[in-house]
């Protein structure tokens, strides 16, 4: 897949890359630009004071933040790759390592000498979801696997065990509809959140959205096909609410929190949402792994969808070098990193953090 930059915004990138103001000025400290695009409270309650610890630690770089609505990183990674010029480093979804590693909107960070030091703190697997075309554009943070989410208290109550197979799973759900349970909940209105709860099944079956080369959709081949199959079975036979259609995150985890459903597809800002907002007593939440069909249907091992947010220094930054060392005192460096902590929404990508002791 390629992206490319029409022609006239080819010449307004290079006209506002000639008028830049100078960033490295003899005597004055060097402004490093952060923009973070989402966040839990706790998160950006965390990055506020780190900051200004780093401030006041340093005399020849300050960090100036910026904390932005998560919806909007991709128009802002467009408008500033075209023009050139904005933030120094980024907080985004891995995705965007592929379209604007490709389009020169983020740099390469093992441009930088020191970089596979940074690589061996952290769990190699998390790596690939930040690669593209044989180079490194973000440093996973934290990560966010896809599980499934159990209301422990309809299941003991109903002497039920957690679904490990589809076939497991409707079975469940023929024992609860009996009660009047529903055996899972989803949003399935036409929305990123109906997507992160068909993309879990897909890969667990055996499925991928791309080819390898990512030149052609695979997700709707076998494994896609017998996914949607599946959830149509369920929803055909009562096993989850009538209104799912319609349903985004919010109507879907009010439908869960109030005992209504057994299971749901979730993240890992779940239990801050379910207790939050609508007081679930997280004593009865469990996580367990998605289910996956008894026999592999696709061509592709059985996995986790993983999302992964990354930090990120832009290919336009004129201090790459400074915004380098930030992003290493910040986001590798400092030891929040190397513990579970659910109030940085997701779970530590640090191979510390998984240290017996």
């Amino acid at each position: 897949m390629k992206y490319f930059l029409p022609a006239q915004l080819l010449v307004i990138l290079f006209l506002v890359g000639c008028s830049k103001p100078e960033r490295i000025v003899p005597g004055q400290p060097v402004k490093v630009i952060i923009w973070e695009f989402g966040g839990l409270p706790g998160m950006q309650a965390w990055m506020k004071k780190a900051v200004a610890e780093f401030n006041a630690s340093h005399e020849d770089i300050q960090i100036e933040l910026e904390q932005r609505d998560w919806a909007t990183q991709r128009e802002s990674l467009i408008s500033t790759t075209i023009l050139g010029d904005g933030p120094d480093i980024v907080r985004v979804h891995h995705k965007y390592s592929v379209e604007f590693g490709q389009l020169g909107g983020l740099y390469p960070l093992d441009s930088f000498s020191d970089f596979l030091e940074v690589k061996e703190l952290i769990l190699d697997n998390v790596w690939e979801q930040v690669y593209y075309d044989g180079r490194y554009y973000g440093v996973p943070v934290t990560m966010a696997p896809f599980i499934m989410a159990v209301n422990t208290s309809i299941l003991s109550e109903n002497n039920l065990d957690v679904p490990t197979t589809w076939e497991d799973f409707e079975n469940l759900g023929t024992h609860l509809s009996e009660k009047g349970i529903h055996a899972f909940t989803m949003p399935g209105g036409v929305n990123l959140d109906t997507a992160y709860r068909f993309l879990p099944l897909l890969m667990k079956a055996g499925g991928r959205v791309f080819d390898t080369d990512w030149t052609t959709s695979t997700f709707n081949g076998p494994a896609g096909v017998a996914a949607l199959e599946f959830l149509v079975n369920l929803k055909n036979r009562g096993y989850m609410p009538a209104a799912s259609a319609a349903y985004r995150f919010d109507e879907n985890a009010a439908h869960w929190s109030s005992g209504k459903a057994a299971l749901s597809i979730e993240g890992p800002l779940w239990q801050n949402a379910t207790s939050g907002n609508y007081g679930f007593d997280l004593s009865k939440l469990a996580l367990a792994p998605v289910p996956r069909p008894s026999k592999i249907i696709g061509n592709n091992p059985s996995a986790t969808l993983l999302d992964v947010f990354m930090m990120s220094i832009t290919g336009y930054t004129p201090v790459p070098e400074y915004a380098w060392q930030v992003m290493k005192r910040l986001y590798v460096e400092d030891p929040v990193w190397r513990a579970p902590n659910p109030d940085l929404g997701g779970i530590p990508n640090q191979k510390a953090a998984y240290e017996n002791g």
